[in-house]
């Protein structure tokens, strides 16, 4: 029972802290949300910061894990980087509750020194950045890409992917190119005439 309560907590906290904000919301509304006491929600968590924390790390893993379980024998670099680029732009549809989750709480805690935020961001940053950096080092090498410097390329390329997650996130009504607009202009960056 006091699992099934624990989960409650979290997933009232997650959609609360998606649709108002971490500083909009306090524990008593968590509470109520879950249909719990504050006190049943402070003997699970120590307080609002721990279960954001709980969250966003749960979050980040599964999205680490979904990065990992790309496909990895693609008959070109370009097929993983189209693929990165496709799963950044169906998170806003598929869980945009994290996305929302993620996108609006976390940049305000990125100048908290130790916040999971910050830890987070810069994980992603790594996997993400590394992942595009890995396919056009080895695009280069085989001769499907000319794109140097690879690292500016990957920097500019992370930032493409994290835009088009925010965008689709947060302003669903601007026109946005569709994903094969989007993976096409990248092809024609990157793909060796």
């Amino acid at each position: 029972m006091a699992k099934n309560k624990k989960q409650d907590i979290l997933d009232a906290s997650a959609e609360l802290f998606a649709s108002q904000g971490f500083d909009n919301t306090t524990t008593l509304m968590i509470a109520k949300e879950a249909r719990v006491t504050e006190p049943l929600l402070y003997y699970h968590f120590k307080g609002k910061e721990d279960i954001f924390s709980k969250i966003i790390h749960d979050v980040f893993k599964e999205y680490a894990q979904a990065i990992e379980d790309l496909p990895k024998n693609t008959d070109t670099e370009f097929e993983k980087l189209a693929n990165l680029i496709r799963f950044h732009m169906h998170i806003a549809e598929k869980r945009p509750r994290e996305a929302r989750l993620l996108l609006a709480n976390c940049p305000l805690k990125l100048l908290q020194r130790n916040h999971a935020c910050k830890e987070i961001m810069e994980s992603q940053h790594e996997i993400v950045q590394g992942y595009i950096q890995q396919c056009l080092e080895a695009g280069n090498a085989k001769g499907e890409f000319d794109a140097q410097p690879v690292d500016h390329m990957a920097i500019i390329l992370f930032s493409l992917v994290n835009e088009i997650l925010r965008r689709k996130t947060f302003c669903k009504d601007d026109p946005w190119p569709d994903e094969d607009a989007v993976i096409d202009f990248c092809k024609r960056a990157l793909i060796r005439l």
